[in-house]
């Protein structure tokens, strides 16, 4: 799933916005992003969410100013002509995309907050859209599944008949926000919390130090806990989904951490500090693949912020692999 998906299923959820869900349900062809790929539009014109390289939103926002009544409506927009009139010139795309938009009434909303509680709670969740192009009539309709995978990503068109006197049926799968748990708050972690938030990552901070570890020091992050590396991990007990990494500058502190994985299993577990103390870290102990050090991808990174773009990069490279080799095994 998109990482700006979540931000939109936030922003549709709040009851303070008022505006319109465009999301993309079909393409022919290629196109900057896939069906699935939704924006919400607010009233006063603010955006969460991408469709394209801007042409795109910039007719849809003019378009929703041109309506005299919020009915959802079907655009279609075809990238692939090379004149100057066209929507392909300098987008770089090679297809056809059709836009579904819809405005956010009080029952989008209530289906969406429904969405965004099963994601939290763990669960997949089915969205179901159904469009009568004839009495712009829309329905939401939500199915929590069990696990799977879609061959074309997060999303997949059940039906779609572009006749003016049919339905248009169209379905999309969502699942929970990856989780990042992050034990140390000092200073370096600022930059990883916002950026990993802004990557789609669900990150819980945590730290010793109830001064540092608060929303004031360091905002985005969902959740603030205050405790030992022990206590922390037994108060969240992450899975095998998760990832964990340790930031605390502690030797002590680092060494509990990674003697507390060596019964559990975790997606990632990335340890802060050089080859010579992480190897110190694991003495003795089995060196497992999904414990990472030195923790980031390898680009000459020195700031904070450096360090924390290859910390990210990496968390980002390592979800998205694992989604792609689960599609090519299909």
């Amino acid at each position: 799933m998109s990482s700006d998906h979540y931000s939109v299923i936030d922003s549709v959820s709040n009851k303070k916005n008022q505006g319109y869900l465009a999301t993309i349900v079909k393409v022919e062809g290629s196109a900057y992003r896939k069906e699935g790929t939704m924006m919400f539009i607010s009233d006063k014109g603010m955006e969460k969410g991408l469709l394209s390289g801007g042409c795109v939103e910039e007719d849809l926002l003019a378009r929703i100013d041109m309506q005299k009544y919020a009915e959802p409506f079907l655009m279609e927009y075809d990238l692939r002509s090379e004149d100057d009139l066209s929507w392909g010139q300098g987008v770089g795309c090679d297809g056809k995309i059709y836009i579904m938009v819809e405005p956010v009434t009080m029952e989008t909303r209530q289906i969406f907050q429904k969405i965004q509680h099963h994601l939290n709670n763990g669960e997949n969740v089915e969205l179901i859209k159904k469009f009568n192009q004839l009495n712009k009539q829309m329905e939401n309709k939500i199915s929590v599944e069990a696990k799977k995978e879609y061959p074309n990503g997060t999303s997949f068109i059940s039906e779609f008949i572009c006749s003016p006197s049919d339905m248009i049926s169209f379905t999309q799968s969502f699942e929970p926000q990856p989780k990042l748990i992050l034990y140390g708050a000092g200073p370096d972690a600022k930059p990883v919390v916002h950026f990993a938030s802004k990557a789609g990552f669900y990150v819980i901070l945590a730290d010793w130090r109830q001064s540092y570890c608060k929303k004031e020091n360091i905002p985005y992050a969902k959740e603030y806990i205050i405790g030992s590396p022990t206590e922390v991990m037994e108060a969240i007990n992450p899975t095998e989904n998760d990832y964990v990494l340790t930031m605390t500058h502690s030797f002590m502190k680092d060494q509990e951490i990674v003697d507390y994985f060596q019964a559990r299993k975790t997606k990632y577990l990335g340890l802060l500090g050089s080859k010579k103390r992480s190897e110190r870290l694991l003495a003795g102990k089995k060196d497992k693949d999904w414990i990472r050090y030195p923790v980031g991808l390898a680009i000459h990174s020195e700031s904070p912020e450096e360090i924390a773009i290859s910390i990210v990069a990496e968390l980002i490279q390592l979800k998205n692999t694992k989604k792609s080799e689960a599609m090519v095994k299909q």
